[in-house]
């Protein structure tokens, strides 16, 4: 009986570590293409296990665009970095470094962020 106990919690504890380490595949990210943006903050999920933000940008003809950052660092590692919500809450200027969802290339992974104040951070 205490092998079959065993066996279980063995299997059990395999399972439940093979899906922790699926969610955190970054393996849908185009990692090799950095594209830069400068925005203010339109809309932001500031929790875990994952950010998400949405910032305006607008190009140098007048034209708004939306960038959609679908994933970025956990809130608690920005917040041990020193970001935090305020320095990214709606209405805020950033300037934001991603890599797109392969996938569909109108959505990032946000990589790095400056905050009007000149901070950055790297994630």
């Amino acid at each position: 009986m205490k092998r079959q106990t065993r066996l279980l919690v063995v299997t059990g504890l395999w399972m439940w570590a093979t899906a922790a380490w699926a969610h955190h595949s970054f393996a849908i990210f185009d990692f090799e293409t950095k594209i830069e943006f400068e925005g203010v903050v339109e809309s932001i999920k500031f929790r875990n296990p994952h950010i998400e933000m949405t910032i305006t940008v607008t190009d140098a003809e007048g034209k708004e665009s939306t960038v959609h950052f679908i994933e970025g660092p956990p809130a608690n590692m920005l917040v041990r970095s020193g970001v935090v919500p305020d320095k990214m809450k709606p209405g805020s200027k950033l300037f934001t470094v991603g890599s797109p969802l392969l996938e569909d290339p109108q959505k990032y992974f946000m990589r790095a962020v400056r905050t009007a104040d000149g901070t950055e951070y790297g994630m």
